[in-house]
């Protein structure tokens, strides 16, 4: 059997990279594929070397992926909270015409004449190799949601492209735990049920998701963690030369730190939201800093575009202290070696949520930024630790110094909680696997 991993790899986006390359093991753990394949991205050649070459230098199987991002491959670095109009107008042209161009490709997708009369050799090769196809799998650990903003309908259908591919060739499709909710927005609900009613098997990685997408579908989804809890970090070694390099080789008391760009979608007054947001973090920064705590600051992410590139949020930071008094471990790492990374600090500090769950895995208590849905709420409380998380949008630095403190106080009965939830996570990933060879078997 074959089987394809969609949506495309993000290898700059380390919780992505994660992701993918988890996804691609379950599948093969399960016994069945010989050959499992990956979507590629990135709309220009540079764009897809970032995105893609971590990912092929490991030796996975990358095809060209069909669905261009409206953007193009064309970022404005300064569009880092809110877009220009020009920006979105240009999204929308693009929007548009790809609607209306890959709609007609649903149509026509399993006759290959046609597909090769009306598209290009790429997007032939691809609708061929998912048309010789068994399963797709949707990746774990993403998240479908709107929250009523003007691009909502189109975001949807974005989102669920491969998913519509997938059924309209008669292939199993398969949504490994994602997140799911709000859904809010004109079409967006009812795009949902429609897609959701011919998958084969659906899985939340959170029980808040699992009830969001329930309640809309009217039946349970069964709740199984998110693929990133699974990555196995690299040794010691890759970590210490790290470490070694930025002068951290023999620090004890480091607390790592993940921020990101964010436009607050659906909110109003989003400069100001994100003006508080790095304000707290910045505080809190200073408050570690007195406790005599070394503060490291990572990427998680860095690109494709300004707002998903964490580097433009921690320029940000910098340029408001006279002395930082930080490290910013300003690197392109693997998901493993960065994980590897992580698992020296004392605490954690992440916005980036799977940089939390990295840590989590790793034994380092953390605390939780929650952006983009109900991942980072779902996910603690899952692990009884709701009481380290807060949204981006309520932060404040009295909030986060309460938690630390609170960390500092219970870091050995966390580790041991952690340690316990650990251990329960292999049983929960052989059950999946269990599960998928019932499903999927020919």
């Amino acid at each position: 059997m074959k089987a394809i991993i969609a949506p495309g790899v993000t290898d700059m986006n380390k919780g992505d990279q994660a992701l993918v390359w988890e996804s691609h093991r379950l599948a093969m753990d399960t016994g069945l594929f010989q050959e499992v394949c990956i979507i590629s991205n990135g709309d220009t050649p540079e764009e897809r070397r970032k995105l893609c070459s971590q990912s092929e230098a490991r030796g996975f199987k990358i095809i060209d992926n069909i669905l261009k991002h409206p953007r193009r491959g064309k970022h404005n670095e300064n569009e880092v909270v809110r877009e220009s109009l020009f920006s979105f107008l240009r999204l929308v042209m693009f929007a548009v015409y790809d609607f209306l161009r890959l709609s007609f490709l649903l149509l026509i997708c399993r006759k290959a004449k046609l597909v090769r009369l009306f598209f290009d050799a790429k997007t032939s090769r691809t609708v061929d190799i998912f048309r010789s196809s068994d399963v797709v799998f949707i990746k774990g650990g993403g998240f479908i949601h709107a929250y009523g903003e003007r691009t909502a309908p189109y975001l949807i259908w974005f989102f669920l492209f491969y998913v519509r591919l997938g059924l309209a060739l008669g292939k199993k499709v398969v949504f490994l735990p994602n997140s799911y909710g709000p859904f809010e927005g004109a079409t967006v609900a009812n795009q949902v049920k429609c897609v959701f009613s011919g998958l084969t098997k659906t899985y939340a990685r959170e029980q808040l998701s699992a009830d969001k997408l329930g309640k809309l579908l009217g039946k349970n989804i069964p709740v199984s963690p998110d693929l990133g809890f699974y990555l196995e970090k690299a040794d010691d070694a890759a970590a210490n030369a790290i470490l070694e390099k930025y002068g951290l080789a023999h620090e004890k008391r480091m607390v790592g730190i993940t921020i990101r760009p964010w436009r607050f979608p659906g909110m109003q007054h989003p400069d100001r939201l994100y003006e508080n947001y790095l304000n707290a973090v910045d505080r809190l920064v200073n408050f570690l800093l007195e406790k005599g705590y070394k503060v490291v600051f990572c990427n998680q992410s860095i690109g494709p575009n300004a707002h998903e590139d964490d580097r433009n949020a921690i320029r940000e930071l910098y340029s408001r202290r006279k002395d930082s008094g930080i490290v910013w471990i300003d690197e392109d790492l693997p998901c493993d070696v960065l994980k590897a990374v992580y698992a020296k600090f004392y605490a954690f500090v992440g916005t980036r949520f799977h940089s939390v769950i990295f840590s989590l895995t790793s034994k380092i208590p953390s605390i939780a930024i929650g952006y983009g849905g109900n991942k980072a709420k779902g996910i603690m409380t899952d692990f009884k630790l709701d009481n380290f998380t807060i949204p981006i949008h309520e932060v404040k630095e009295s909030h986060l110094i309460s938690m630390f403190q609170e960390i500092e106080n219970s870091h050995a009965a966390i580790e041991h909680q952690l340690q316990a939830t650990i251990t329960l996570l292999d049983q929960k990933r052989m059950q999946i696997i269990r599960d998928l060879q019932q499903a999927l078997h020919p």
